[in-house]
């Protein structure tokens, strides 16, 4: 799709992603999760593996019924927030907030399934070529919208000590996305991890300082 092709494009570039994408990343669906080098066609939840399967980019989180105006300050799940809350708490997540409602995912970010999402700052979106975030939001591109959002969620919950080198994880939208350690620095594909393992009631955020992008379709 035209906003998707734009999109792609714009982040391999070298004025915005700085660096050549990892090879790694494309991988197969059917990669298997390895932090060193055993095959296992695991993902690692908790600490604990368990089974997992791709994630339908077309139905599994686009099909359930959302609000893209109600984004919820309380949370109903437990003590913490949900990730919606959390993001709607955090300033620097606001585009990010912004693209979660025009996407209508807003309900299920806050369901009680585990979620890992990958959030990239205002910066983040900042950086991408002038008017990009505009298309996003303009109406009729919200598949494309969805489909951006998906390739920043894990459908399960890892934290930052769980990402192992080259360590292949699987996103909602069904590709898979290379956690790369040097040093005390983690990366998962070309970003940066600033801030981890932040908890919410229904998953973790880690706060990234670029713009993830599914491959065009």
């Amino acid at each position: 799709m035209k906003t998707i092709n734009i999109l792609a494009a714009a982040l391999i570039s070298a004025s915005v992603l700085g660096g050549c994408a990892n090879s790694d990343t494309s991988a197969s669906m059917d990669s298997t999760v390895s932090s060193g080098g055993n095959a296992a066609k695991t993902s690692t939840i908790g600490g604990a593996a368990e089974s997992q399967a791709p994630m339908d980019p077309d139905t599994d989180m686009t099909k359930e019924g959302t609000s893209n105006s109600v984004v919820s300050a309380d949370n109903p799940l437990g003590r913490r927030p949900s990730i919606v809350a959390l993001a709607q708490q955090t300033p620097e997540l606001s585009i990010f907030l912004q693209l979660i409602k025009a996407a209508d995912m807003v309900t299920i970010l806050e369901s009680p399934a585990p979620y890992t999402v990958l959030a990239p700052t205002n910066k983040a979106f900042d950086a991408l070529p002038d008017g990009t975030v505009d298309a996003l939001m303009q109406a009729g591109s919200e598949l494309e919208l969805q489909r951006i959002i998906q390739a920043h969620v894990l459908p399960n919950r890892i934290t930052t000590d769980e990402m192992k080198n080259n360590m292949p994880m699987m996103t909602a939208y069904g590709e898979e996305v290379i956690a790369t350690r040097k040093g005390g620095t983690l990366k998962v594909g070309n970003a940066t991890v600033l801030k981890s393992d932040i908890q919410a009631s229904n998953g973790i955020v880690h706060i990234i300082d670029r713009v993830l992008a599914p491959p065009s379709k």
